[in-house]
Order: structure tokens, then C-alpha cells, then sequence
């Protein structure tokens, strides 16, 4: 077991609560995808896992040590990174720049090996690496993000809604390399309005609804549930048309 919640509450703002006692569990090599509504609590859920938000209660565990409440630092240094939707590259700042300010969370990191392996893995920006992030498209930018969280070699990524706003290209650009990332050996834990494309790919998924859990399985064991797919899909089962 990689990291797990139990009974996780959080919120922005005194006695309202978007996480109601939310249980997650991330094990060592797998895709996860969270899903669900507006306003489930799904980026609060990667927010409070990343310290960026305090627990009100529960716990969060990493490999077997519990990090709730600690600083945001000392759990990227433990292992975990974490691509916010929004805000995720310094826009005034070149690919290369972007790149080693990833570094910065371990000091044991060989930086210019570590860029060169982002190259590889992302040719695109090796391409554009003295480019400034902010003129670059919607699907380069978030490519700029995620090898930056990947500089310092972390076990765990966290993605919250990699996909949005991308256009079609790019949404299964991104979905690749996701793929190709966990392929590297790291775990991956993923908030992703493209349900059916994340479920798809990803080992478990689970489904939150008002801040609390609703349904857990398969990735593909859920998008074949129709009480999934008719509430959160948009997929249920059409009824018999007349004549």
C-alpha cells in the first residue's frame, strides 16, 4: 500500500465540509482515477493528500506513515508530486527554467540527467526548451507541468484533470503519457473529467458524490456498472423507442 485515506475530512471554510469521510487507497504500481460530479470533492480529496489543504479529520497515510497536515515540501521530499488543474507552469519562465525549479524539491537529483529524461520522454518540449511556457498551447503546457513534477523522481504523481480544456489530439496525447509515465514505475493517482477515457486505462477507479464515496471497483468493472453510467456517464440504458 502506497498512500490511503480513511474518513478524510476537509473544506475551505469553517463548518462546511466538501470531503465527508472519504476512503482512498493507491497501491504500489497502479493507475487510480477519481470521478464524479462538480463539486464532489475530487480536487479537494488531491489537495489535502498533498498538504495544500489541512484535514479536519480521518487520516492519510503514506507507506505506512501518517502525513495529514504536514507541509507541502516535506511530502513532495517523501516522494509525492502533485499537477494542479489550473497554475500549473511558471509562464514567464523557458521549459529548461520550469524544468529545474521541479528539481528543487530534492537536492539528491541530478538535474541535467533528469531534464534529459524528461526530453525523451516528452520530445515536444526538448524541441522548445528555451520557449517561454505561457506562449505555448494548452496541451504543451500541461506536457511542461507534468515533466516538471516528474524531476524529482517521484513515486507517486497526482493529477488533477489533466485532459481539460485539451483539444482531442491532445487529450490522448496526455492519456498516453500518463500510461507511459506509470509504465516508468510510477503510481499514479488521477481526478479526470474524461471518465470513461480514465476508467478505462486505470486499474481502480472510484466515484465520489457530496464528498463522500459512492461506488469503488475495476476501472473497467465501473464504466460497465449502469448505475454508474446512467448517474455519472451520461450512459444509461435508453428505453424501447415507440413504432
Amino acid at each position: 500500500m502506497m498512500l490511503r485515506t480513511d474518513g478524510l475530512v476537509a473544506g475551505y471554510v469553517p463548518e462546511v465540509d466538501i470531503l465527508g469521510g472519504v476512503d482512498v487507497e493507491l497501491r504500489e504500481g497502479e493507475i487510480v482515477t477519481i470521478v464524479g460530479p462538480n463539486g464532489a470533492g475530487k480536487s479537494t480529496l488531491l489537495k489535502a493528500v498533498f498538504g495544500l489543504l489541512k484535514p479536519r479529520a480521518g487520516t492519510i497515510v503514506l507507506r505506512g506513515e501518517s502525513i495529514g497536515g504536514s507541509r507541502t515540501h516535506d511530502i513532495s521530499r517523501a516522494g509525492v508530486s502533485y499537477v494542479p488543474q489550473l497554475g500549473n507552469v511558471f509562464p514567464s519562465l523557458t521549459v529548461e527554467e520550469n524544468l529545474e525549479l521541479g528539481a528543487l524539491a530534492r537536492k539528491d537529483v541530478d538535474v541535467g540527467e533528469r531534464e534529459e529524461a524528461m526530453y525523451a520522454m516528452f520530445p515536444r518540449l526538448a524541441e522548445r526548451r528555451r520557449q517561454p511556457a505561457g506562449t505555448m498551447s494548452g496541451g504543451e503546457r500541461q506536457m511542461v507541468a507534468m515533466a516538471r513534477a516528474l524531476m524529482p523522481s517521484p513515486e507517486i504523481l497526482l493529477l488533477d484533470e489533466p485532459s481539460a480544456g485539451l483539444s482531442p489530439e491532445f487529450v490522448e496525447v496526455i492519456f498516453a503519457k500518463v500510461a507511459e509515465i506509470n509504465g516508468h514505475g510510477v503510481t499514479v493517482l488521477m481526478v479526470e473529467q474524461n471518465a470513461r477515457r480514465a476508467l478505462a486505462m486505470s486499474n481502480r477507479g472510484y466515484v465520489l458524490d457530496l464528498g463522500r464515496n459512492r461506488f469503488e471497483g475495476p476501472g473497467r468493472a465501473l464504466l460497465d456498472d449502469p448505475r454508474v453510467a446512467e448517474l455519472y456517464l451520461g450512459g444509461g440504458v435508453r428505453p424501447p423507442q415507440a413504432g
